[in-house]
């Protein structure tokens, strides 16, 4: 009966410890706070010439592989469970989110200020 009662205490000590590992694993790390920072503002932008900032987000979003209307994503977590989650995303995930943040700003900036997208040009 004591061994029954040994291997009972080792799994729930066992059980506490990874709890503790995994809620010390989310801090400063969470996938929460990482998906807050993608979140850019479009001001910065508003003094890029219309023309050059079209450029430089087509640049962006085909280096990625994202739309051109990208906008960032957002993953749903259990409510109180987000802090805590920690962010096991590739490097190169992280850098799309990133674009796709970025894109986004540069969208409302092209938009609040009325830029009109150039035509493309056809090759001839």
């Amino acid at each position: 009966m004591s061994g029954a009662v040994s291997t009972i205490q080792k799994g729930i000590a066992r059980t506490c410890i990874m709890g503790a590992c995994l809620i010390v694993a989310g801090c400063g790390n969470s996938i929460v706070e990482r998906q807050d920072e993608v979140v850019a503002s479009a001001l910065p932008y508003d003094s890029v010439p219309c023309d050059t900032l079209f450029m430089h987000r087509d640049t962006l979003a085909a280096q990625y592989g994202l739309p051109l209307d990208a906008r960032p994503v957002f993953v749903r977590q259990p409510y109180g469970i987000g802090p805590l989650t920690p962010d096991v995303r590739s490097e190169r995930r992280r850098k799309a989110e990133a674009a796709r943040g970025e894109i986004d700003a540069m969208n409302r900036s092209l938009t609040r200020r009325k830029c009109v997208e150039p035509a493309p040009v056809l090759p001839q």
